[in-house]
């Protein structure tokens, strides 16, 4: 079966490394044309960024959420929260990354689910019972909805991802984030997977994946130490089977860590492997 996807890479893995005119002159050459833009709408120059972009013939393939406490703006941005200025601030947040998906050409933004105060006292196994968990996204339904209602007018799809349980106990599997998604009930919200974060929380990669199904509107890939798939022992072949078998037919969305500007032979690397592997 040929695959029916197409790849894009996050421009955040680049983002304190060097000039984006730079970025964007090695990704063309390395064989990427689409990239993911991170989520930073009050420190970027639009027009400018367009006409980078239209320099390079480069798409946007969405928006990367910046959730969390934001280096740039120095912001806490937590859906989770009794705090309704914290809430406000964070719906906002998303209001503007829908706009600027919508003005670069992009299709996607996704929402993790961060808290805006430590809800468990061992650092080191940030795990939350069941029951609670529910609870906590229970609480997001209307404000979600909200959302999506909002991004579906600006044609974006909103994508809940599960992080692993050393970013956030609330959302942290598949199970979490389809829970969500079937509360809030929109046609415009669904799932985007990860497979570092999967690596930890899932028991298979390759049946989260297809019990996913329809739901999985995007994807980012990333081996089990943040590098381009190929570079550790995350079964790359069991993803692309699984992304097969569900017929899925959007973004693949790399998202490597890259520590030094010397970034070339393990881009090329992991965009070979992992479309070798694709058929």
């Amino acid at each position: 079966m040929r695959m029916s996807w197409e790849y894009s890479i996050t421009l955040s893995s680049f983002k304190n490394l060097e000039p984006i005119e730079v970025t964007l002159e090695n990704l063309k050459n390395q064989g990427f044309n689409t990239v993911e833009v991170y989520g930073e709408p009050d420190f970027i120059d639009v027009k400018n960024l367009i006409h980078q972009f239209d320099s390079h013939s480069i798409k946007v393939s969405g928006v990367t959420g910046m959730w969390g406490l934001s280096s740039a703006s120095n912001k806490s941005r937590t859906l989770v929260t009794t705090d309704n200025k914290l809430l406000l601030d964070a719906q906002n947040y998303v209001k503007k990354c829908v706009t600027l998906c919508r003005d670069l050409g992009g299709k996607t933004f996704n929402i993790c689910l961060f808290s805006d105060k430590p809800l468990i006292s061992d650092g080191n196994h940030k795990f939350l019972p069941g029951e609670m968990k529910k609870k906590l996204m229970s609480s997001l339904v209307r404000p979600l909805r909200e959302l999506a209602q909002y991004a579906s007018e600006y044609g974006i799809n909103l994508v809940i991802e599960p992080l692993n349980r050393y970013s956030t106990p609330v959302c942290t599997n598949s199970g979490d984030a389809k829970y969500v998604v079937n509360q809030v009930n929109h046609e415009n919200m669904g799932i985007m997977l990860d497979t570092f974060h999967m690596n930890i929380e899932e028991d298979s990669i390759y049946e989260t994946i297809v019990v996913t199904g329809s739901l999985l509107k995007h994807i980012h890939v990333s081996d089990n130490n943040r590098k381009m798939p190929g570079f550790a022992h995350i079964d790359f072949k069991e993803v692309v089977r699984a992304l097969k078998g569900i017929k899925y037919s959007k973004f693949i969305t790399f998202e490597p860590t890259i520590q030094n500007t010397d970034y070339e032979n393990e881009l090329k690397g992991g965009l070979n492997y992992f479309t070798r592997l694709s058929g």
